[in-house]
């Protein structure tokens, strides 16, 4: 694959639509300012491999599989996708941008999950302050 800024603007898209759904992490937040500046492309090699060290082989260590241990396979592959804009020596995979897609489908696959359990568990166990309903028995 050819990779254009087009790859790294949506890269970049992802990211930022994403961010707000996971905790704030200094090293997600760093990759979209390198994102954000083409000149910086070449520093997401370096950045993927914090992202690594830093977050995805202590999520795989403790087997998470949360949103949060899918965001970082989306920030992975944004990382993998602007080095490979860069046009430097040694690019990441070729398919790098089709996995940030995957990946992105795949935490919005989990968000949607975690999102389900929150509203069952909220409407099977309602906080004990909430207010029973009226009794219907006046109809």
């Amino acid at each position: 694959m050819k990779y254009t800024t087009q790859h790294a603007a949506k890269a970049l898209e992802v990211m930022r639509r994403l961010l707000p759904h996971v905790a704030e992490r200094r090293e997600y937040l760093d990759l979209i300012a390198i994102l954000e500046t083409p000149e910086r492309w070449k520093e997401a090699h370096d950045q993927f491999s914090t992202i690594r060290v830093q977050i995805t082989l202590p999520n795989e260590q403790k087997k998470k599989q949360d949103s949060e241990a899918y965001f970082a396979c989306v920030a992975e592959c944004a990382a993998k996708t602007a080095y490979n804009c860069s046009g430097e020596d040694a690019p990441f995979d070729d398919d790098s941008f089709e996995w940030l897609l995957r990946c992105e489908r795949e935490f919005l696959a989990e968000l949607k999950k975690g999102a389900n359990q929150a509203l069952v568990t909220t409407a099977t166990n309602p906080p004990p302050s909430a207010t029973p309903p009226a009794p219907l028995s006046h109809l």
